[in-house]
């Protein structure tokens, strides 16, 4: 076996794992923005619930005034 074979057989397989747990790393750090993101909206979403049905208390309530 000549070194170049060696360097083959060894170093191509070693770049294959590295590239494929630095996908798993990018996935993972997305996986998380994504999550942040979505509890930020969901909070919102709250917020806005809650914004709405003060609202529409305060509308039956001038409609009741009528």
């Amino acid at each position: 076996m000549s070194n170049l074979q060696l360097y083959l057989a060894v170093g191509l397989p070693i770049i294959a794992v590295l590239s494929l747990v630095i996908s798993l790393v990018q996935i993972s750090g997305l996986r998380e923005d994504m999550r942040s993101q979505i509890s930020a909206v969901r909070e919102d979403v709250r917020e806005i619930r809650s914004d709405i049905k003060l609202l529409t208390g305060e509308v039956y309530e001038l409609m009741g005034q009528k």
